[in-house]
C-alpha cells in the first residue's frame, strides 16, 4: 500500500521531534451505504467526529480488522471497493505513532446495530451518515479547542488524518 500522508508534530505545531516506537496499527474506511452516504461516527461526551476504524488484532489481516471494525462501529458489513493508502502519524509530544491502512468500502446487506467497545459505550458513540462533501466540513469545522492541551492535540491528529482519508477518497469517487 502506498503512503498518502504523514502527519507529524511539526506540520501541527511546528515542534520538530520523532516517536520511535512501533506504531500502532489500524484499519479505516471512507465507507459508504446504498445511498452512497458516508458513516461518520459521533462520540457524543467528547462532542467529537471521526470516521469508523481501529487496531489490527494479532492474527488478523488488515482486510479481516476493517471488516471486523465496520460491523462493530457501524453495524454493517462490507464489502472493501479499494485500497487508498497508509496514514502515518508520529508525535513525540503526544507519545503516539500509528499507521492506518485507509479504504473506501461500500455497506453489504442491511444495516445492523452496532457492537462497540465499553469505551466506545462510555463515549455515547453513534453513527451517523452524511454525504462525502458534508461529512469532509463537519471534520474540518469541528470545535477541537474546548479540551485540555493533551486531548486536544491528539484530536488534531485525528482530525487531520480524516480530512486526508475524505480527500483522497473524495478524488478517488470523482465527487
Amino acid at each position: 500500500m502506498n503512503l498518502l500522508k504523514q502527519i507529524t508534530d511539526k506540520e501541527l505545531f511546528g515542534i520538530d521531534g520523532h516517536n520511535y516506537e512501533e506504531p500502532y496499527k489500524a484499519a479505516r474506511a471512507v465507507l459508504l451505504d446504498d445511498n452512497n452516504l458516508v458513516a461518520v461516527l459521533y462520540l457524543k461526551k467528547l462532542n467529537f467526529y471521526t470516521l469508523p476504524g481501529g487496531g489490527i488484532d494479532v492474527g488478523e489481516t488488515m482486510q479481516q480488522a476493517l471488516a471486523r471494525e465496520m460491523q462493530e462501529e457501524t453495524g454493517c458489513y462490507i464489502d472493501i471497493v479499494c485500497e487508498l493508502g497508509i496514514i502515518e502519524e508520529n508525535s513525540l509530544i503526544y507519545n503516539w505513532s500509528g499507521a492506518s491502512s485507509c479504504f473506501i468500502a461500500k455497506t453489504k446487506g442491511e444495516k445492523g446495530l452496532l457492537h462497540l467497545t465499553q469505551e466506545e459505550i462510555d463515549q455515547e458513540t453513534q453513527v451517523h451518515w452524511y454525504n462525502i462533501h458534508e461529512a469532509l466540513e463537519i471534520i474540518i469545522n469541528q470545535n477541537i479547542s474546548a479540551r485540555d492541551e493533551r486531548e486536544a492535540g491528539i484530536v488534531k491528529f485525528i482530525q487531520k488524518r480524516d480530512i486526508v482519508l475524505l480527500n483522497e477518497a473524495i478524488k478517488m469517487l470523482k465527487t
